[in-house]
């Protein structure tokens, strides 16, 4: 593929490298008169011409497998030599760049682009603000931490990946390593998913009681915020989220970013920032991270979210990230599965079950996602008794109000209660949920979930 490149001015010569990455050879022809700046690579070269005959043109022997790069000083002299390109070969594809517009007089033709540089400009500009903005805050958290013997990375009790991703991305942000700035959590991991990840990416995390907080000099959370661990925590010096923020609380640094679909994408715009090459593994726990908490970009996305997620695509092991995707099902899952199906309920195009007591928390944000694919089911909700706590796991389709505002209204309690437009739990201990409720067995949990649900759905939908 060839390259042909005009330029009245040789104002775009040094970046010509970049437009033509693809291009075996590069011709670039620049205004008789202009002063020829450094060749930028060997494979470009770079004439004077009078880029307003057709016979230029014809001695290049312009076809339609070239590609013609256009940027003039004036309108008038872009259209003149659009004008004459077209009569040499009236199907070469042609990019305009101009800061012009709209006063341009287009040319309308399927061949032809027409580029504004001043979008191209502030795009990059407003990425260089978001660059300094996130050095800057890095600057404050390496200046808060220099002289702590170490940081507590702490998650959720039961983190995912997003979490996981997001302890080791702070930790390198810190320049840090797993002795000085290990990862932490209240709970183990549960999810199968979440196990494989932590297995095939050597994560080393802890699990920690309350007292053993005394025992490190900050504690930074990913993921999360310290509301949600009511009185076992009292206190928190860096916060990185994207969940809102629940209750007015103190620390000395946050970023919360309620729009962005995962906290790993914060991070790497972080690193980014930073130049802080990433290695493989690193890459691919947060593309893992981004990929589950947006569901694959297809929930709760921003464009940063995207961004992010094109960067690291390239970076990170893809075979690693489908064995961690695709973790084996025992027979005792299948088992619940299945008598748990054979017990479902469907109200008001919402589908319940409640699986009993399960040995694994994981089987029931597992079975919600599944109950989604059944016909007629809009929303689900999964219940299930996992050592001494209920947990309720909430899905919807999509395109339905906010399982996150939903179950926070029906529980009224932000500490246990939480999630995103299309997933939500809420988690709070047996005996405090049947005290609440009025229950006086077990038994009775389902049918109080399912009264408690199908009322705040009506009331909040409606």
């Amino acid at each position: 593929m060839r390259y042909i490149v005009i330029l009245e001015s040789p104002l775009f010569v040094p970046y010509i490298k970049d437009l033509t990455t693809r291009a075996e050879d590069v011709i670039c022809l620049i205004k008789k008169g202009s002063v020829l700046p450094a060749i930028p690579a060997h494979n470009i070269k770079i004439y004077h011409y009078d880029t307003c005959q057709k016979d230029t043109y014809l001695k290049l022997e312009v076809q339609s497998n070239d590609r013609v790069i256009l940027h003039a000083d004036t309108p008038e002299m872009t259209e003149e030599i659009l004008a004459i390109l077209l009569t040499v070969c009236d199907s070469v594809p042609i990019v305009v760049l101009s800061d012009f517009f709209p006063e341009l007089p287009v040319i309308q033709k399927s061949t032809i682009s027409y580029l504004p540089i001043k979008k191209l400009l502030w795009k990059a500009i407003e990425k260089e603000w978001l660059y300094i903005l996130n050095r800057e805050r890095t600057e404050r958290i390496r200046t808060l931490t220099q002289s702590a013997e170490n940081v507590l990375i702490l998650t959720q009790h039961d983190p995912d990946p997003d979490a996981l991703a997001s302890g080791l991305a702070l930790r390198a942000l810190l320049g840090r390593n797993r002795a000085t700035a290990p990862i932490g959590s209240f709970g183990k991991v549960t999810r199968s998913e979440n196990l494989s990840m932590i297995r095939l990416l050597n994560i080393r995390y802890n699990m920690i009681a309350p007292k053993d907080l005394s025992a490190f000099a900050m504690i930074a959370m990913v993921d999360v915020q310290p509301p949600y661990f009511g009185d076992q925590l009292s206190r928190a010096d860096i916060v990185f989220d994207h969940h809102p923020q629940p209750v007015s609380y103190e620390a000395s640094f946050k970023d919360i970013r309620v729009k962005y679909g995962a906290t790993s994408t914060i991070l790497t715009e972080y690193l980014s920032a930073n130049d802080i090459k990433l290695n493989q593994r690193l890459a691919t726990a947060l593309l893992y991270g981004i990929k589950t908490d947006t569901l694959m970009l297809g929930r709760n996305v921003n464009p940063a979210d995207i961004e992010a997620f094109t960067s690291l695509y390239p970076l990170a092991n893809h075979n690693l990230i489908r064995r961690m995707e695709n973790p084996s099902l025992n027979p005792q899952d299948v088992s619940s599965f299945v008598k748990a199906l054979k017990k479902q309920i469907i109200v008001d195009k919402t589908l319940f079950v409640h699986l009993g007591r399960v040995k694994q928390e994981d089987i029931i944000p597992r079975l919600a996602d599944f109950c989604l694919q059944i016909e007629g089911a809009d929303w689900s909700v999964i219940s299930g008794l996992f050592q001494k706590n209920l947990v309720i796991s909430l899905r919807n389709v999509g395109y339905v109000k906010s399982a996150g505002d939903i179950v926070r209204s029906i529980f009224n309690d932000s500490i246990i209660a939480g999630g995103h437009r299309t997933m939500a739990k809420a988690v709070m201990p047996t005996k405090a949920f049947m005290k609440s409720f009025g229950i006086t067995s077990t038994k009775e949990i389902q049918e109080r979930i399912i009264e408690l649900f199908v009322k705040g759905l009506k009331e909040y939908i409606a």
